[in-house]
């Protein structure tokens, strides 16, 4: 969460950014990498009028979602894009952002565990993992089920590996973690007929050694959940990401969009972007 200090910095830059760029056009080499995970009503969470709002935003200021494999080599040119990316595939989904996405004409990349599709489960953020029943302060997760994926893919979103399981990866030995990201690209590109070559660490956790065993396997890049922008000659196994705030106005989204954002990340030491 953004200390209030920060919070109120982040929307005056905003409101800022937001008149500067009607007027300007920012070069494609600045490629916002967008990370939710639930869009719901629920505590804590990024509500489905608010992703609209947000959705509808980038449209008016003539963005374009595109997939992963820009980011490392943006294209040429002036004109503007947004990697729109999902953690988990849980099942709100469905209801509240494909709709949003399917007005705005946007795609998104959804990263999805498949031996959870379906399934319910409760994640402890102290415990930053998942928990065997309720206790306080855990939350219900439930994820979209193959049907509901089955239609997510129809419209045109993107699935992508979020391991098999949803296993913290570096904890793991190293062919426990390999068979993880194997069945999961195989299951995936099995079900939608989709190349699958990114990755999203499962609690975000990962080191160099799970790094470099994705990138043995095959895959082109993976993100992570820390805060910050990419440089298109960056680590393409340690992608970051920009996690809207249950709380951003669209000032502060606007911001957090911006080239500028980069300074912020590094002053402010935003924080892990709700990592599941």
């Amino acid at each position: 969460m953004i200390s209030r200090p920060r919070q109120v910095l982040s929307r005056a830059a905003g409101r800022f950014w937001s008149r500067l760029t009607e007027e300007t056009n920012i070069s494609s080499r600045h490629l916002p990498v967008l990370c939710y995970h639930a869009i719901s009503d629920e505590p804590h969470t990024v509500s489905p009028a608010r992703f609209a709002a947000q959705m509808r935003w980038l449209r008016s200021r003539g963005y374009e979602s595109v997939g992963l494999e820009l980011v490392t080599e943006p294209p040429p040119g002036r004109n503007r894009y947004v990697v729109i990316t999902f953690d988990d595939g849980l099942a709100s989904l469905r209801a509240n952002a494909l709709p949003a996405l399917a007005e705005c004409g946007f795609q998104a990349t959804v990263f999805f565990p498949p031996a959870l599709a379906g399934a319910t489960v409760w994640y402890s953020p102290q415990e930053r993992g998942f928990v065997a029943a309720a206790q306080d302060g855990a939350k219900r997760l439930e994820f979209m089920s193959w049907e509901d994926a089955d239609r997510m893919a129809a419209a045109g979103m993107c699935f992508q590996s979020h391991g098999w399981s949803h296993a913290r990866l570096r904890g793991l030995a190293e062919q426990d973690a390999a068979a993880e990201l194997l069945r999961s690209r195989h299951a995936l590109e099995a079900r939608f007929g989709q190349p699958v070559r990114f990755l999203s660490y499962p609690f975000g956790d990962f080191d160099d050694r799970v790094q470099r065993i994705a990138a043995s396997l095959g895959y082109a890049g993976a993100v992570t959940t820390l805060p910050g922008v990419n440089s298109p000659r960056g680590n393409p196994f340690a992608l970051r990401r920009i996690a809207p705030n249950p709380g951003d106005d669209l000032s502060s989204f606007a911001f957090k969009l911006s080239p500028a954002a980069g300074w912020y990340y590094r002053w402010g030491k935003a924080e892990r972007s709700g990592a599941q």
